[in-house]
């Protein structure tokens, strides 16, 4: 069964280790570096990720051809960092915030011609899907939800946008919400089973550190001095000054970028109300959830 524009988003973080599929599309250590993994040692995108490794980009397909990496200068290794009495702020989100700057391109295996079933995979094999967001992200670890307010997302008719609003809650289920197709209403709310809550506000706790680096920002269109740690497939970049995340990037899940000027992390948790379910949902939860384990 297809879930149409079903969000599983690139933050349930299906592994945080190196993956070991053989990188089938060939993709180079700027579209893909891994943090090191025993189980492949051998891996050309999976060995000691250095500075401007593994940025990513923006794509339009799985082609080499069709992938634009974004800017990278490299600043200072971890090694001069040290020599220079600088210690990197962790990767860690506020434990509640909104960010009203988020955008993002999701990359999820093509499922159905039409690129509807926007699931997440544990392997870059297959071919993908490709699809640019923007919006509001909201998260509290004092609920253990996330709500991500699609105020753009892109659909397969050109210049067409859906309205969508993305439930991810406490007991492990996810509802996308559509309710506009264009200026068309339509009324669509799958529940899809998962079995675990948002990502924590700490999961790159124990990423390694990769360097400093001035990095182009895509969506911003600006480049900034970040630091960029990995974990896993999983890329981090966050602000030198204040530790916020800025970017994130796996190359076979998706490019996420916050606008660090468009934080609020004043509040202590959000409105009950903000993870409250519309009705649609409600009526939909009711009917039965998708298993989006499978």
């Amino acid at each position: 069964m297809l879930v149409p524009a079903a969000i599983l988003s690139t933050f349930i973080f299906l592994t945080v280790d190196a993956v070991c599929d053989g990188n089938p599309h060939q993709w180079n250590r700027t579209r893909r570096c891994d943090q090191y993994d025993a189980h492949c040692p051998s891996a050309s995108w999976g060995s000691n990720c250095s500075l401007c490794d593994g940025i990513g980009g923006l794509s339009s397909s799985d082609k080499n051809s069709a992938f634009l990496p974004t800017t990278c200068t490299p600043v200072m290794s971890p090694n001069e960092m040290k020599i220079a009495g600088i210690t990197p702020k962790l990767p860690l989100w506020e434990k509640t915030f909104v960010n009203t700057g988020f955008y993002e391109q999701q990359i999820f295996v093509k499922r159905d011609p039409f690129c509807l079933a926007q699931i997440p995979a544990m392997t870059s094999n297959g071919t993908h899907c490709f699809k640019n967001q923007e919006g509001t992200f909201n998260y509290d670890t004092s609920q253990n939800s996330l709500r991500i307010d699609y105020i753009q997302s892109k659909s397969i008719i050109p210049n067409v946008n859906m309205t969508e609003h993305f439930y991810h809650l406490k007991d492990g289920t996810v509802h996308p919400e559509i309710s506009k197709f264009g200026i068309l209403p339509t009324p669509v709310c799958p529940c899809i089973s998962l079995g675990v809550g948002p990502v924590a506000y700490d999961w790159a706790l124990d990423a390694l550190f990769v360097g400093r680096e001035r990095l182009g920002i895509e969506f911003l269109w600006t480049s900034k001095v970040v630091d960029h740690f990995v974990k896993g497939p999983h890329h981090v970049w966050t602000e030198v000054e204040t530790g916020n995340i800025v970017r994130l990037y796996q190359p076979y899940n998706g490019l996420e970028v916050f606008d660090p000027t468009k934080y609020n992390t004043t509040m202590i948790s959000l409105p009950v109300a903000t993870f409250t379910l519309p009705e649609q949902c409600l009526i939909e939860q009711k009917l039965g959830c998708i298993n989006g384990t499978l």
